[in-house]
């Protein structure tokens, strides 16, 4: 409080700079920085840190140390930081807590593999991104930019956009947010597509996440809920309509089988 001159008070108010951001924002930014570490790009220096996100070195210097402090982030021996050992840990969670529909899924991936000769993919939710827990390769010269493991964009690609449309709107609007904090015009799909992907339990995509690839993928549910999505992929010049038509129901009838088996099993 400040007293002013005819005795009284009034509130003294706290200037807060726009550029630091709300804390949530300042959260988004700091997951950014954690997520943007890949196989391919497992080293980075603060200034790449800053360029990919778009925010003062500065503040990427202060979201490392953040990370640094609660063992996620190490500095490496050749100059910049990686991801710590730490992770592994995570890691290793998420799989167990995947296990079970992995479990149920593995059996059903290779059939649809070795069927439709492309690849099948289990895929589920992590935060503000999507990533493959299991997938079953095809023997074909094209492979995917979807690896087991890998962290991907959660609007991108047919299973993306189900597990998407899946989210209660607060948490997809947040996500919303963090994409147009880190890329100008990252593309998002409408409410309205969105509702009919939830209503349907299914999406197609052509060329979302690598140009020339055609897939399909549909919900996985426990107790209602969407925990995951079936997915197969391809080129598509290896997949005409007619082909596409036979993947699609194929998807679908083995998410339905996954779901019944799901909906007898206690969790």
């Amino acid at each position: 409080m400040v007293t002013t001159k005819a005795g009284g008070t009034r509130k003294q108010t706290k200037t807060v700079s726009p550029a630091s951001g709300s804390g949530s924002e300042s959260h988004r930014r700091r997951l950014g920085v954690l997520l943007g570490f890949t196989e391919e790009c497992h080293t980075q220096t603060v200034q790449e840190i800053a360029a990919r996100i778009g925010i003062p070195v500065s503040s990427a210097y202060r979201y490392v140390s953040q990370l640094r402090e609660v063992g996620l982030l190490e500095e490496s021996e050749f100059g910049g930081y990686r991801v710590s050992l730490r992770a592994i840990g995570l890691a290793r969670a998420a799989r167990a807590g995947s296990a079970g529909i992995a479990e149920v899924t593995r059996p059903v991936l290779e059939r649809l593999t070795r069927e439709h000769g492309e690849t099948s993919l289990l895929i589920r939710r992590m935060g503000h991104a999507v990533v493959a827990v299991d997938m079953e390769e095809t023997r074909s010269s094209v492979r995917l930019a979807f690896e087991r493991g890998r962290l991907m964009p959660l609007h991108q690609g047919s299973a993306a956009r189900v597990l998407l449309a899946a989210m209660k709107p607060k948490e997809r609007s947040e996500y919303y947010a963090s994409m147009y904090s880190f890329t100008a015009n990252p593309a998002l799909p409408s409410d309205a597509e969105l509702g009919v992907i939830d209503e349907q339990g299914w999406a197609e995509s052509f060329g979302q996440i690598e140009e020339g690839i055609w897939g399909f993928a549909a919900a996985i549910r426990v107790r209602r809920q969407v925990v995951a999505a079936l997915s197969m992929a391809g080129p598509i010049y290896r997949l005409d309509a007619s082909r596409r038509e036979q993947v699609m129901t194929a998807v679908k009838e083995a998410a339905n089988e996954i779901n019944d088996h799901l909906a007898r099993v206690e969790f």
